[in-house]
């Protein structure tokens, strides 16, 4: 038998939801500018020359992958203002204005004057 969805993806008890949303945002905004990071690594080891003394064998491709990994990981920590916090401002505010009530204001009927 399968447990149901729901529970799991809820908040904790005893958590505001607001944080938990706000905290998966600021993991996915992590892992994102690791992407960035690493795709940056790629395009600057394009430029390099191939070749040299020895070919590059695959177990030479295979470390310098797992390399760039590690050091795209770690890179984002080092930046003061990097694009997380960037992405962090946008998807806040966005969350802000989409929890805003919708409700129109009513209005009260002006008094009728007798004459």
């Amino acid at each position: 038998m399968t447990a149901p969805i729901a529970p799991i993806l809820a908040a904790p008890a005893g958590t505001d939801p607001r944080d938990a949303r706000t905290n998966k945002l600021q993991n996915t905004a992590k892992q994102l500018e690791g992407v960035f990071v690493l795709q940056m690594l790629k395009a600057m080891r394009a430029t390099v020359p191939k070749g040299g003394i020895t070919e590059a064998s695959n177990g030479e491709e295979t470390f310098t992958s797992m390399l760039d990994q590690k050091i795209a990981d770690k890179i984002p920590a080092q930046w003061k203002h990097g694009l997380t916090d960037a992405l962090m401002k946008q998807l806040v505010a966005r969350d802000i204005a989409n929890q805003k009530p919708t409700t129109t204001p009513t209005t009260t009927p002006a008094p009728v004057q007798s004459k």
